[in-house]
């Protein structure tokens, strides 16, 4: 204990910086995951766990009995298009009739739980029954449709059965990997309404605080933004990467929800389910687990928010902030991988072992527990920290080489 205690007495400035710099990554992190942007590193990690999970034959994508995925890639419709004011052809979009009487034979059983109607409504285009589907639309509760930046929905009153369903990439970064869930402060997102619907929450549950500077959910500090788990995905022929051919887990709406009414009735198939309706061939983005629809994306991270993830876990900060002081005070006292070892052929083994590495590893145990890591922020600035100090040690080593050799001649 008391050589415990004279180390901390004589390392304690360089501890004071760790600590500082600690508390500085901690934050910075959490404000720069709020952004709709994906951060580096992210999807790389989820893909290498994702493809361990699969080699060790563990199940991945399930979809729960309380969602039912519907399909409307066949179920299409020409309507005329124009290009300044003259009619260049027709051009397929998603079959509104058909939506009608879905949703018709769910406003009369009421007994669904919730409608996310991934179908954009542009105004763009007409067909003859967008007055008596938007009315219908209009009329039912616990509903939602999409809503798209650069686009006008064919209705005004539309907007209020709307939410954000856009998200962003990066440069380095080009596939569905993170998730806003309050985009500008103010608008909600497709998960955000989901979530606050099902709970009769105001406000959209999350609140900005000091201008989106940190985020609460009914007092207790989260996430706005949210590294991406996709934990329900759709599987079938229609998205598989290799040619195996494996059985849907969702149903077409023409072929099999509506044509079989007689069969089996619509209400029977709705009854207790979060119906997701979208176009799963056309809809696709590239994410850890291979190509999605944006509905299912959509849906991951209205689960995420009813299950918490985007609540700040303080056992998890806590075990950051010391591995984060441990590694500054490392660095910071001169210290590198490579000058642990005597031996020089462990040396140059460990010289391998770079600052990105090891938090590499750290978001790899990360995420094999679903828990979010920003790598990027520590990994800079480490790397940074480590080469001034390395720099610096080479540098007064030479001043003393030239002293000593001053002061011998």
């Amino acid at each position: 204990m008391k050589r415990f205690t004279n180390w901390l007495r004589n390392n304690r400035k360089t501890l004071g910086v760790s600590l500082l710099v600690s508390l500085a990554i901690t934050i910075f992190s959490y404000v720069v995951g709020n952004s709709i942007h994906p951060m580096a590193g992210e999807y790389a990690a989820q893909k290498q766990i994702s493809d361990f999970r699969k080699f060790l034959g563990l199940q991945m994508g399930n979809v729960p009995d309380s969602i039912l995925f519907i399909n409307v890639c066949y179920d299409k419709e020409l309507v005329p298009i124009e290009e300044e004011g003259m009619p260049v052809g027709e051009t397929p979009i998603t079959d509104r009739e058909k939506l009608l009487k879905l949703l018709t034979a769910a406003k009369e059983a009421n007994n669904y739980r919730y409608i996310f109607m991934d179908v954009l409504f542009d105004g763009l285009f007409e067909t003859p029954v967008d007055s008596a589907l938007f009315e219908t639309i209009m009329s039912m509760d616990r509903i939602i449709i999409p809503d798209h930046k650069g686009t006008t929905l064919a209705d005004e009153r539309l907007y209020q059965k709307a939410a954000n369903a856009d998200y962003a990439v990066t440069w380095k970064q080009l596939t569905f990997a993170h998730y806003q869930f309050l985009h500008d402060d103010s608008i909600p997102s497709v998960a955000l309404k989901m979530y606050a619907d099902r709970n009769h929450l105001e406000d959209y549950g999350i609140k900005p605080h000091w201008g989106g500077l940190w985020y609460t959910d009914k007092g207790r500090l989260c996430k706005n933004g949210v590294t991406l788990f996709i934990n329900v995905s759709i599987n079938g022929s229609l998205l598989d990467e290799e040619g195996q051919v494996r059985e849907r887990n969702y149903i077409y709406l023409g072929a099999d929800l509506l044509d079989m009414d007689e069969v089996v009735p619509i209400k029977e198939q709705i009854e207790d389910k979060i119906l997701v309706i979208g176009d799963f061939k056309g809809d696709r983005h590239t994410t850890y687990v291979g190509p999605q629809p944006g509905s299912a994306c959509c849906i991951n991270a209205y689960l995420m928010l009813m299950q918490g993830k985007h609540l700040v876990n303080w056992l998890n900060i806590l075990i950051m902030f010391i591995v984060y002081t441990t590694v500054g005070t490392f660095y910071l006292r001169g210290a590198s991988f490579q000058t642990l070892f005597a031996n020089p052929w462990l040396g140059v083994l460990m010289s391998f072992l770079s600052t990105a590495t090891l938090f590499m590893v750290i978001a790899l145990i990360a995420f094999w527990h679903e828990i979010a890591f920003n790598m990027w922020v520590p990994a800079t600035i480490y790397s940074l920290i480590d080469t001034y100090v390395q720099k610096r040690n080479l540098f007064n080593k030479k001043k003393n080489e030239k002293n000593l050799s001053t002061s011998g001649a």
